[in-house]
């Protein structure tokens, strides 16, 4: 059994930490007992609560308070019948391998985000199955001040091979008795970060295995213009880009280049100066990206779990999210040179991590990247209206 290290970090729950609604103010409050049907006055604020966003809308020639989740977007309106596709071990251990592990305290009594009190007690070890298969067993990791299901990445040091589950035990094909691997563990609040780069993969597009039940191609590989924003330089609009390139999986129109770098100048962006959240999410509800107008951007929690659930909602079809690398950080088979923030749609998964349409393809993550580079992550919908035209 080898493991390299415990992560250890902070990583910004970010929940609550985006806006939600562009053209008034979001009030971030848990104190003023707002409830669903009050009545409210045009102009007020949005209030969050929990995990439900309240908002002041006209009802019946009346203001009223009306509720949503905020891991559920806009006018999408979950059923009881849906399911959430939480990532369990693509194949069952056999029963006789298992170590039997002693595990009395090895969860943290402290701290953000869920994690184990020693680098000992999470005695990660690897029990050979067969002659090219292997099974993984770890002691739980536990968060006093987590929220829920705790999900775990084991990653592989020869080529990033993954396996991601809620349970405490992982199978892997194919992988050296002496190799090296990396366990970190999440939940909804995020996970804690490393002070070395992820692993790194080729970025190349798995092929779903049928016998897998957490695996989406999601859009099916689509190809994408560049909008001028390659890898790993190139202009600085990879905002404007992921909106173009959401637009195309998810309301099927390919927005033209040149308009999607004229808006992005006229939104304030240049070759080297890219925009922030706001300022995107601002333009493209008064102004439109692409020919379409953002209605709202709702945030999603970027653990692996919600992830899945949101991609096999065939209502959402894809999400955007936002990416914080340092330098020489590994993201889908590539390097960073220097420190950036970069925004890429993520249409699917496999096993190995989130598919993303960015620098006009799709990539692979793995889920540890996706684990340590994820900021915000947010469900799209977009508004009915039609711009009006000057006369």
């Amino acid at each position: 059994m080898l493991l390299r290290r415990t992560l250890r970090g902070v990583l910004l729950v970010i929940v609550i930490a985006v806006m939600l609604q562009f053209v008034t103010e979001v009030q971030v409050s848990a104190s003023t007992g707002v409830k669903n049907g009050q009545p409210c006055k045009k102009g007020n604020k949005s209030v969050i609560q929990k995990d439900l966003l309240f908002q002041c809308v006209n009802k019946a020639k009346s203001w009223r308070w009306q509720s949503s989740r905020l891991n559920t977007a806009a006018g999408v309106a979950p059923t009881s019948t849906q399911q959430a596709n939480i990532p369990v071990s693509p194949l069952v251990l056999p029963e006789g391998s298992n170590p039997a592990l002693d595990c009395t305290g090895s969860g943290e009594s402290s701290g953000m985000h869920p994690g184990w009190n020693s680098k000992e007690s999470i005695k990660l070890t690897l029990v050979d199955v067969s002659s090219s298969t292997y099974g993984l067993y770890w002691c739980p990791a536990a968060s006093p001040n987590g929220q829920g299901v705790i999900s775990y990445t084991v990653t592989s040091s020869i080529d990033a091979s993954t396996c991601e589950t809620t349970q405490t035990s992982c199978e892997m094909n194919g992988v050296a008795g002496t190799q090296e691997f990396e366990i970190m563990a999440t939940d909804q609040t995020g996970s804690y970060l490393s002070t070395s780069p992820a692993i790194q993969n080729s970025g190349s597009p798995l092929l779903c295995n049928t016998h897998v039940n957490f695996c989406n191609p999601g859009a099916g590989y689509l190809t994408f213009p560049t909008y001028g924003n390659v890898a790993p330089q190139g202009i600085g609009d990879c905002t404007f880009a992921a909106v173009a390139d959401w637009e195309e999986i998810a309301l099927g129109t390919v927005p033209d280049p040149e308009l999607i770098q004229t808006e992005f100048v006229d939104a304030g962006g240049t070759d080297s100066q890219g925009l922030t959240d706001a300022q995107v999410f601002s333009y493209w509800q008064n102004h439109g990206i692409g020919g379409s107008y953002l209605n709202y951007a709702l945030p999603f929690y970027t653990d692996p779990a919600h992830l899945m659930s949101a991609l096999d909602d065939t209502r959402i079809k894809a999400v955007i999210a936002s990416l914080n690398f340092t330098k020489g950080q590994n993201f889908a088979g590539v390097t960073l040179p220097d420190s950036s923030y970069h925004w890429v749609v993520v249409d699917g998964y496999t096993p190995e991590g989130p598919l993303v349409a960015t620098w006009g393809k799709t990539l692979q993550m793995t889920w540890q990247q996706w684990n340590l580079e994820v900021v915000s992550m947010w469900g799209i919908t977009i508004s009915q209206r039609v711009p009006s035209i000057s006369q």
